[in-house]
């Protein structure tokens, strides 16, 4: 009796025992099922907060763009700038003699490449295309002085040269040192268009500049290039990089460059031999010192990714807008974040240019 006795009373504490365990596991299982659930939700807020920064991303720069677009189709420019100051025609326009005064108003954004803050983390910079050297120019001076400063070797520089006229030219006569359809077909390359470039980055398709290119990073094509298809260069709205090499001057030659203009904008060639001690090569017919109606704009986000680069040319009296856009694509960031940006107060974007915030 008393093992049966024993046996009836173990009997109800493996139930228990039983019981205990499968609580346990179902506390266990919900742990980790609201483990699974809470990583979930967790993951999914992540996505959702960056969802949300990019779209806050790309509004800043639609944004900025559309600023930017505006003002500078409707805001007068002097030779140091883009000007955001109110004032009446009369003010600069003079009816009588029929000049326009072109002098600094003190709170230009610069159209020469500086860099700026645009709305929220955005940032960007505006080149005037009369401060960049023209590829599909009538002629090819300023390429040639470029050229010479980046390649000691003559034959290398004339070779590159003819081979872009022989792609922008109407024709397949093949010139003195350049490349027609043949040359291309020989090293199994696209030929050539035989019209003008539509972009800068098209130059890597003419016979041997990708190469060279690849082989000389100094090369900054991005900034220093333009399919403009008229040749007067602007050093007022030159990059400080292309002044000095351009120019064939020194780091600090480019600086004091910079620094006169930033005083006071040149006015013509005499000013600018005067005060740069520059005179070789320019001359009135290829020199010009206020902003044309074509600019290279770019716009990327502080914190990272790439570049969207535009073409904007001005069309005021255009049949379809103010302005049009002949290309837009991605690209690397080039930051100049050497060059100086400007102190001065701008309503534009409603911060100090330069500043962080």
């Amino acid at each position: 009796m008393a093992v049966n006795s024993r046996k009836l009373v173990t009997a109800p504490s493996q139930q228990q025992g039983f019981i205990l365990a499968a609580v346990l596991w179902a506390i266990a299982i919900i742990f980790i099922v609201a483990g699974i659930f809470h990583h979930y939700v967790q993951e999914k807020i992540k996505i959702a907060a960056q969802a949300k920064l990019n779209l806050q991303q790309q509004l800043d720069l639609r944004s900025t763009e559309q600023t930017l677009f505006y003002v500078l189709s409707s805001a007068r420019r002097t030779r140091a700038g883009l000007t955001l100051t109110r004032q009446d025609v009369t003010d600069y326009i003079n009816a009588e003699e029929g000049t326009i005064n072109m002098d600094p108003i003190g709170d230009e954004m610069r159209l020469d490449g500086t860099t700026y803050l645009g709305l929220g983390n955005s940032a960007f910079y505006v080149q005037d295309l009369m401060g960049a050297v023209a590829l599909n120019g009538p002629d090819t001076f300023d390429l040639q002085r470029l050229m010479r400063n980046q390649e000691p070797n003559a034959q290398v520089s004339q070779q590159l040269i003819a081979a872009l006229q022989d792609y922008i030219d109407a024709n397949e006569t093949l010139s003195l040192s350049g490349a027609e359809k043949y040359e291309y077909q020989r090293v199994g390359l696209s030929s050539p268009t035989n019209d003008y470039l539509r972009s800068e980055i098209e130059l890597r398709r003419v016979f041997g500049w990708s190469e060279w290119l690849d082989t000389h990073p100094q090369f900054d094509w991005q900034g220093w290039l333009s399919v403009r298809r008229y040749t007067t260069i602007n050093p007022n709205s030159m990059p400080r990089s292309l002044l000095r090499a351009y120019f064939g001057i020194s780091e600090e030659g480019a600086e004091q460059l910079e620094s006169q203009r930033q005083q006071n904008p040149f006015i013509d060639l005499d000013d600018f031999f005067l005060r740069s001690g520059i005179s070789a090569g320019l001359s009135e017919e290829n020199t010009r010192f206020f902003y044309g109606n074509e600019f290279q704009i770019s716009l990327w986000d502080s914190g990272g990714g790439q570049a969207e680069l535009i073409s904007l040319q001005l069309t005021p009296a255009g049949p379809y807008g103010p302005w049009q856009i002949n290309y837009k694509y991605r690209a690397p960031i080039v930051r100049r974040d050497h060059e100086p940006s400007a102190l001065q107060q701008t309503r534009l974007f409603g911060h100090t240019l330069g500043d962080n915030r």
